[in-house]
């Protein structure tokens, strides 16, 4: 033969240094398109009420399709709280979760990085600024604490994550009374380390908004200082990872806030809620919604929240939706004695129609086992620009886990519409992955690939022509035998 020829065999384990052909795990891929055709757009839907208690200054985020709240304070009983509850959009269902590890404590930050979720900082019951960190595995169910955040304890911060690096800064801290630090926090999740990158640009601030688009940052909004009896600020801020140079941006759309709500949904960034600063001392809660265009730098208002004005509330995105709930109203009597009100609704938030469908392949197919020092291609398509959850910006990567790990990516079209999708890659660490050597003898030579392998692979001929061909694994047992033509 003058051509390769290719050979697919889905049961050969040669590269295996143990037998696992009884043990076959299946990877699971999913799909999660930003936007959705002929869907509902700029509209708010009431979604199942908030499991836990009412609260306020309470922390959420989102991992895959599952939203999490927990701490926050309790005004009735004067006291911080540390249950923890998730979300699956899927059944719209409540399910308390193992408590915070790190005690009862409000105003505190929280962010996801790929499959597990973080909650740090915050005030607790006493006069304590608190700098800890701690990590939630939703998989085992179970918090462990990770290293503190390198400056001061604070209060209010801002925190978000870009890639697999987590974000803490600005806030508010009793170590340094009357000029809140400015500085801000990177932390490793690989080293479990921090680092001190540029002060953040703009003044002093507490409950500040903060969420990110890409590789970068965005921090905005917020009272000056300690005291919430002060003008806001409508001020907002980019950070770039890759120059760590931070830049102003236009100006929130709406009055001057603090205590809002952050996130974003593909090329876009919300702001909405917050207790409104109208005037010196004037200060009112809301319930206007706003969307800032990261490529044209204008904000847009759109749909009020439906649930009613209220500030401290938490605000997160799954997918191409985004939600608010919970959160805390100073104006609303709610009975002889009572003035004021905390919510424990929650709702869904769709946003203006876009129509992106990403793609996602990997070269040995996921489905297949891999053995400790295996690598594995992954390939996304479907847009003009990539963000994987590893940091990487490239439309394929190559991976080498050593465990059970999920990759996901988010892809973003020409018209700043952006989904996601994701797989997850088996890992057996009972068995070793080492290769074999290419066959280059005078009388045959062939090459296998990829190699090392424990499923479908092929082998190609370099011209000499193959014509009887015997597989044998590890044991010495043939597990294949043909003729190529």
């Amino acid at each position: 033969m003058t051509n390769k020829t290719e050979a697919n065999f889905s049961k050969l384990t040669t590269m295996k240094n143990k037998s696992t052909l009884t043990r076959i795990s299946t990877a699971v891929i999913f799909f999660l398109p930003f936007c959705a055709a002929f869907s509902q757009t700029n509209t708010w839907t009431p979604k199942a009420n908030f499991g836990g208690t009412a609260r306020y200054y309470a922390v959420g985020f989102s991992i895959g399709t599952k939203g999490y709240i927990g701490t926050g304070w309790h005004r009735p009983t004067q006291s911080p709280m540390k249950d923890f509850w998730e979300w699956d959009q899927a059944s719209d269902v409540w399910t308390q979760k193992a408590n915070f590890g790190g005690g009862a404590r409000y105003l505190a930050v929280g962010f996801s990085i790929g499959t597990k979720g973080y909650i740090g900082t915050g005030f607790d019951a006493g006069i304590t600024d608190l700098k800890d960190l701690w990590e939630y595995n939703p998989s085992a169910n179970s918090w462990i604490q990770k290293a503190d955040i390198g400056g001061a304890g604070r209060t209010g911060a801002v925190g978000f994550s870009i890639g697999n690096k987590g974000y803490i800064g600005t806030g508010t801290s009793y170590a340094y009374p009357g000029n809140p630090p400015t500085d801000f926090w990177e932390w490793d999740q690989a080293t479990d380390t921090w680092a001190q990158k540029s002060n953040f640009g703009g003044l002093t601030r507490m409950g500040a908004v903060g969420f990110s688009i890409g590789t970068k940052g965005y921090i905005g909004t917020s009272t000056p200082n300690q005291s919430v009896y002060n003008n806001g600020k409508d001020d907002f801020w980019e950070w770039d990872q890759a120059t760590n140079a931070w830049t102003q941006k236009a100006n929130f759309g709406g009055n001057p806030r603090s205590s809002a709500v952050g996130f974003s949904i593909g090329a876009k960034g919300y702001i909405g809620t917050g207790r409104e600063y109208t005037a010196p001392l004037t200060f009112v809660p809301t319930d206007d919604f706003w969307e800032w265009d990261q490529a044209s730098n204008t904000w847009t208002q759109k749909a009020k929240l439906t649930g009613g004005a209220r500030y401290a509330a938490v605000g997160f995105s799954i997918g191409n939706k985004g939600y608010i709930g919970i959160g805390y109203n100073d104006l609303i009597v709610t009975g002889p004695g009572h003035i004021k009100l905390m919510y424990d609704d929650f709702w869904e938030y769709a946003p203006d129609v876009c129509s992106v469908s990403p793609a996602i392949s990997s070269d040995p197919s996921p489905s297949t086992t891999l053995c400790v020092g295996q690598s594995a291609y992954i390939s996304a398509s479907g847009g003009t620009s990539y963000l994987w959850n590893t940091g990487s910006t490239t439309a394929f990567m190559a991976v080498n886990p050593t465990i059970t790990t999920a990759y996901s990516v988010t892809v973003t079209d020409a018209n700043g519409c952006t989904g996601t999708a994701a797989i997850t890659f088996i890992v057996d660490t009972n068995c070793a992955s080492t290769g074999i050597s290419q066959i280059n003898s005078d009388a045959l030579q062939a090459e296998v690939w990829p190699n090392p392998s424990i499923g479908e692979f092929r082998i190609g001929d370099l011209g000499l022509g193959i014509y009887n061909l015997d597989l044998y694994n590890v044991f010495g047992e043939k597990v294949y035998a043909d003729k190529i033509l």
